[in-house]
């Protein structure tokens, strides 16, 4: 049985991660899938006009808005999971939280959002292959009908259905 880390940053194209994760748990193959939300540390410039309390707050609501579709999907298929929300370096704090938690693949999302949007989205991927040892699966967002899986070094192709 597999542990699930889901990134979630808020955007339309995390479903399909959610989705994959949603079919896999109803096939009996997720034991528990985690959503993850990583917040940016605000630095000590903002620290020095705002007290802590109410950046931590902040930070939460923000993370708490990200969750919220992706919680919404999960509870409407009747899929347990877990949310969190940290703070810190985004690949980093995901391939840490994949250790805490005990996971054994992290499922994310290459998103569409253009030639840039692209770059950004696989230097994260890339990112977070290079700081774990858990395997890491892309979904693609878009409506295609392949996924492309990361694991043990090795790229692959394989049908999402």
């Amino acid at each position: 049985m597999q542990t699930i880390l889901i990134p979630i940053d808020g955007s339309k194209p995390c479903d399909a991660a959610v989705q994959r994760a949603i079919r896999e748990a109803k096939l009996g193959q997720v034991e528990r899938i985690h959503i993850v939300n990583v917040q940016p540390h605000l630095g000590a410039y903002v620290g020095r006009f705002v007290g802590t309390p109410t950046i931590r707050a902040f930070q939460r609501e923000l993370g708490d808005r990200a969750l919220a579709h992706a919680k919404k999907l999960l509870d409407d298929a009747g899929v347990a999971y877990s949310s969190h929300i940290y703070v810190g370096d985004v690949a980093e704090t995901i391939a840490k939280a994949a250790d805490e938690l005990g996971i054994t693949e992290i499922v994310m999302t290459a998103n569409e959002f253009g030639f840039p949007g692209s770059l950004a989205m696989n230097s994260l991927i890339g990112k977070v292959i290079r700081r774990t040892n858990v395997p890491v699966s892309v979904v693609k967002a878009a409506a295609g009908d392949l996924e492309f899986e990361q694991a043990a070094g090795q790229w692959r192709l394989r049908p999402t259905h």
